[in-house]
């Protein structure tokens, strides 16, 4: 099993086209028991074109983690298009209680790539229960040398590996152990050596077990035999030890062997029939691995001779030979224009030569072989046919002489016209090159070379070459050479630098009236734009703030960053700063609406705006640290960053921007700024705190007076206060004459609502009533005795002053204006009655 299989959890954080790209791995899960290890493995990827160092830290906010880590920092060189690991160990003591440990992997670039801004990666370890053993009588063996996945023994080729396994007996008996070795090759040899048991009398026991006393503790020894040359790679071979007093227990453990690779090839060219008439000749290309590892090796042939003379065809450009192998590839020529085959002496000779490359770059023996092919002379029959031949010497002459007199001449023919590479740069500032091979340049009239998009617009040119008099144009004459009837020419500049994809077109014009033009195309050619500035990181130093507001703070509230003047502070990343003419920062709510947009404006390129030097530096990468964006609003945003390229139009500066001149803008996380948590400070009524029911005494035909109600609550700029049931929303301190109602009570609430929909609320209940109450039960009586004392026949009304009459009170008794007591004693006032239906 290898360690990319054992690794269960993996997090990894990596910042868009940056050159370094890191991985942080966990071999355990993140969890891990006391007194064992927890690996942490980082790996990081050089993605740049230059060489890398890179120092990794662990930093935890726990001391315990920096204990456990002996080595903490590590740094790590790479050169470009190269990986590289590093491995970390926490060794967690055995009396480590559970819980959970936080800390983060810092990686900093140095050198090369020291502007580059990487963010720390979060890792969380958790610290399980002690595992506790099933029984402590088992036995237990131990290894030497000990080995691990990253740290196994390097074993040469047919050399011996000694292994020591201490056997301990924790049994209160005498036991017999075995050993048993699996996993390795048959070509492996084993050996287990048990310590001779001497017994009495000179006599010698077998040595196929190990007896080990109670509480003893005994030896075997392995020799672990390697093969002459083994294959390279890890071995794991397995150890199960078997003790003859309990068979179902087997104990199991790994040693990590490792074979180092040995490269070495040979390469052979053996001619098979090199001298050929008619048949094509034949070889036989041998490589022979005498190497432990697999060989992948590249076939490049190239003749010596003139293009088109001999043929050659091989049966595979890519030969893989196994360890301790023979590949043969096989190999044949065939020499052409049969017109050129010789009519006497040893024949003719065609080289070529055969190179060898392997896939990893390792040596080959040789590098390179040459070999020849000899096309032998004709048969001596064959002169028959020239004497055949001069019986049409007349005709031949005959046609010579139109051939040279009479014959229109050849009309030019372009051999060849490609363009010099299918890819180019405008960061490099690249212009596209074509070539081309035309035979009989003496006939051109005009070149025209024009360059199309593939969907057939002009995009160049076009640029026309006269040919007067047939001689070269001045302009082509430094990339053009002529000889005899071939004219060839390379490196020819176009006027194509706009980035886009071309089709160049060459028009070749003969001379004469009706000579027919020659057109030939290209295959299509790129010219790829300058990378535009991408914002690669968009982090907000918060995720929740609390709104700026003055008062006292909850526990709550002061863990939290304030939103003040400056707002939402940001950092940011934002890569090719030398071509960022502005950037858009644009707050939007949760619902997409836009709420805020700040340009920053570089007046010169990889200058600074005014109000980003305080915060950002410019490097490879335009770095910045704690902007503020103003944004201090009560609510939950969203931030977009956007970066516009020098190369952009002057009026890009619009809400909706072009895909072709900008990127998408990169988005924050969601930005929560909390109201301040509103708190009821004062509520009173007459100057005095507001209790929950309140008695006023009011004398019977007397005005009724205005309470004077004032309040005083802490909140934020969201927050509403209604006085209720009048005059509704009021601010957050004040102070009014309320009027009271003459019957029943009056209930007067002081409501506090926020945004998020929290309502705070004090109540009071004021009832009026009279302190000097007539009795209406004694008036009554009084009444009826008088009544009763009158005649019948002439009542006579009772004296103004009279006592007992109903006009006058009795001495004592209240005015009969004055407002009585209420006349149930249990009543309650609205407030504290329930709540009923009506």
């Amino acid at each position: 099993m290898t360690v990319n299989e054992t690794v269960n959890e993996t997090s990894s954080r990596t910042i868009a086209n940056q050159p370094l790209a890191i991985t942080v791995s966990a071999w355990d899960r993140n969890q891990v028991t006391p007194g064992a290890k927890h690996y942490l493995g980082v790996t990081i990827t050089n993605r740049g074109g230059q060489d890398a160092v890179v120092q990794v830290r662990l930093e935890a906010t726990s001391a315990l983690l920096r204990l456990w880590c002996v080595q903490p920092e590590q740094w790590l060189a790479l050169s470009h298009k190269n990986i590289g690991e590093l491995t970390f160990c926490l060794q967690v003591p055995d009396d480590t209680v559970p819980q959970w440990l936080e800390y983060e992997v810092v990686v900093r670039p140095q050198n090369a790539y020291a502007d580059y801004y990487l963010p720390p990666t979060r890792c969380r370890l958790q610290v399980l229960a002690p595992e506790t053993a099933e029984t402590t009588q088992d036995p237990t063996f131990t290894f030497s040398p000990n080995t691990t996945p990253d740290r196994p023994v390097i074993v040469q080729p047919g050399t011996v590996v000694p292994i020591e396994l201490v056997v301990e007996n924790r049994s209160e008996r005498v036991d017999r152990f075995r050993l048993e070795c699996t996993g390795l090759p048959a070509d492996w040899g084993i050996q287990l050596e048990y310590p001779r048991d001497y017994g009495g009398l000179g006599l010698v026991q077998g040595d196929d077990s190990l007896g080990v006393n109670p509480g003893d503790r005994g030896i075997i020894h392995a020799l672990l035999q390697s093969p002459a040359l083994p294959l390279a790679g890890m071995y794991l071979p397995t150890f199960r030890l078997a003790s003859e007093n309990d068979p179902d227990l087997g104990l199991l453990a790994l040693v990590y062997l490792r074979i180092e690779p040995i490269y070495r090839v040979q390469a052979q060219l053996e001619a098979i029939h090199d001298q050929v008439s008619e048949r094509p000749a034949q070889f036989a290309l041998r490589f022979a691995n005498l190497g432990n590892t697999s060989r992948q090796v590249s076939v490049n042939l190239q003749s010596l001779s003139q293009p088109g003379d001999c043929t050659y065809q091989l049966a595979n450009e890519t030969v893989t030979v196994a360890p301790q192998a023979t590949t043969e590839v096989p190999l044949e020529a065939r020499p052409q224009r049969w017109w050129t085959r010789p009519w006497f002496g040893t024949g003719k000779v065609y080289p070529f030569r055969v190179a060898f490359i392997d896939r990893d770059r390792q040596p080959i023996a040789p590098e390179m072989v040459q070999g020849t092919v000899t096309w032998k002379p004709r048969p001596w029959w064959q002169l028959l046919l020239v004497v055949l031949a001069g019986l049409g010497l007349v005709g031949t002459l005959a046609f010579l002489i139109w051939w040279y007199f009479l014959r229109p001449p050849t009309p030019p023919d372009v051999l060849e016209f490609a363009a010099e590479d299918s890819r180019y740069a405008e960061v490099n500032g690249d212009m596209a090159r074509v070539r081309w091979q035309i035979e009989h340049p003496e006939r051109i009239q005009t070149l025209k070379l024009t360059g199309y998009s593939p969907e057939g617009d002009v995009l160049s040119g076009p640029l026309v070459y006269e040919f007067t008099n047939g001689q070269l144009p001045a302009a082509l004459q430094p990339f053009c050479t002529q000889q005899k009837k071939l004219l060839h020419c390379t490196q020819i500049r176009s006027d194509a630098f706009q980035p886009g994809k071309y089709v160049f077109e060459l028009i070749l014009t003969p001379k004469g009236r009706q000579a027919a033009p020659l057109v030939r195309k290209t295959t299509p050619v790129e010219i790829a734009a300058k990378p535009l500035p991408i914002v690669t990181a968009l982090i907000p130093k918060a995720l929740v703030y609390r709104e700026a507001a003055a008062g006292a703070l909850t526990p709550a509230e002061a863990a939290l960053p304030v939103a003040d003047a400056a707002g939402v502070r940001l950092d940011w990343a934002v890569t090719m700063p030398q071509d960022i003419r502005a950037l858009r920062l644009v707050g939007r709510d949760k619902d997409g609406k836009m709420v805020g947009d700040l340009w920053y404006e570089f007046a010169k390129v990889g200058e600074l705006p005014a109000a980003l030097r305080p915060f950002c530096r410019i490097g490879a990468t335009l770095v910045c640290q704690n902007v503020p964006t103003g944004l201090k609003a009560v609510g939950e945003y969203r931030l977009e960053l956007q970066a516009l390229s020098a190369d952009a139009p002057s009026n890009a500066k619009t809400p909706e921007l072009s895909e072709a001149t900008a990127p998408k803008p990169k988005t924050t996380e969601l930005i929560k700024i909390q109201p301040q948590i509103p708190q009821i400070l004062s509520f009173q009524i007459n100057g005095r705190e507001a209790p929950s029911k309140l008695l006023i005494p009011v004398q019977a035909r007397q005005t009724l007076p205005l309470v004077q109600i004032s309040w005083r609550v802490q909140g934020g700029a969201t927050t509403r206060v209604e006085l209720t049931p009048s005059p509704g929303t009021v601010p957050l301190t004040g102070k009014i004459g309320f009027p009271l109602s003459p019957q029943g009570g009056t209930t007067i609430v002081l409501q506090v609502k926020t945004l998020t929909g929290e309502v705070l609320s004090r109540s009071v209940t004021v009832e009026v009533y009279n302190p000097n109450p007539t009795d209406a039960a004694a008036i009554a009586e009084a009444a009826v005795k008088a009544a009763e004392k009158r005649p019948s026949a002439t009542p006579a009304s009772p004296a103004p002053n009279a006592p007992g009459s109903p006009a006058t009170p009795a001495s004592g008794a209240p005015s009969p204006g004055a407002a009585s007591a209420p006349a149930v004693n249990d009543r309650l006032s609205p407030s504290e009655q329930a709540p009923q239906f009506n």
